[in-house]
């Protein structure tokens, strides 16, 4: 947990960050951009019981090429699992991936989520858009809740609107997040923030923002939005204070 400790510390409430981020999407050199690149970091998904777990996972390397052309983060191209069954680790990560936490139902990997959490990681919910696998919309985000209220259980969640910092903090986002696919109302939701205290801990999603940036919506710009939201949640989530 020292790792997440000390890049919340470095980050956490970092405007010298943002501006470096920020530089990496005002067409600064590359040389330059390398140059300012911190600590390596890794981008991971949370293991579960779930067989769904890393689906999507095969296109995340696109994402973290994504995030090094569009911003100076020092983020590993490779994807890493980080399971709830081990605490250390999961905390070798400020943020973690999950197709849906509804499946941690044991008492180990219900304390580890919790406590990881709650020492300043940042947890990051976004559901595959294919309904066979994941059911209808509210019913995946009430799991989520439950799962939350029962592991989180001073946590709180909450619809954000459409102004909210998540959507500008670096793109520009009007009406909420884009939508992979409008399956049975996938499409009517927003981000959900979850939150300790006035500090939000992570977000939830139906958007489908894997499906999107793995090319599942023949779109032109689709895939790119997706990733776009995805480097905003990212921005939004080191600029926290870290644990309260």
């Amino acid at each position: 947990m020292a790792k997440v400790l000390r890049l919340r510390k470095q980050w956490g409430l970092s405007w010298l960050f943002l501006l470096i981020v920020l530089m990496g999407c005002s067409g600064a050199k590359a040389d330059d951009l390398n140059a300012l690149r911190g600590e390596r970091v890794g981008w991971a998904r949370l293991k579960t019981s779930s067989p769904y777990w890393k689906g999507h996972a095969t296109a995340d390397p696109r994402l973290m090429h994504f995030f090094r052309d569009q911003t100076t983060l020092n983020i590993d191209p490779t994807w890493y699992e980080a399971d709830v069954d081990n605490l250390e680790e999961m905390s070798a990560y400020p943020l973690v991936f999950s197709q849906g936490i509804q499946t941690v139902t044991s008492d180990r990997a219900s304390r580890n989520l919790a406590e990881y959490i709650r020492r300043g990681g940042f947890l990051v919910i976004d559901a595959c858009i294919n309904p066979r696998l994941r059911g209808n919309p509210d019913r995946f985000i009430s799991d989520q809740i439950t799962a939350l209220g029962r592991i989180l259980p001073e946590g709180r969640i909450v619809l954000l609107p459409n102004d909210h910092e998540v959507y500008k903090c670096l793109f520009k986002f009007a009406g909420g997040p884009p939508h992979t696919e409008d399956y049975e109302g996938w499409g009517d939701h927003g981000l959900y923030g979850v939150y300790i205290g006035s500090r939000m801990v992570g977000v939830i999603s139906t958007s489908g923002l894997q499906c999107g940036w793995a090319g599942m919506k023949q779109v032109a710009g689709h895939d790119v939005r997706c990733m776009q939201m995805l480097v905003n949640i990212y921005v939004y989530a080191m600029l926290q204070s870290g644990p309260n």
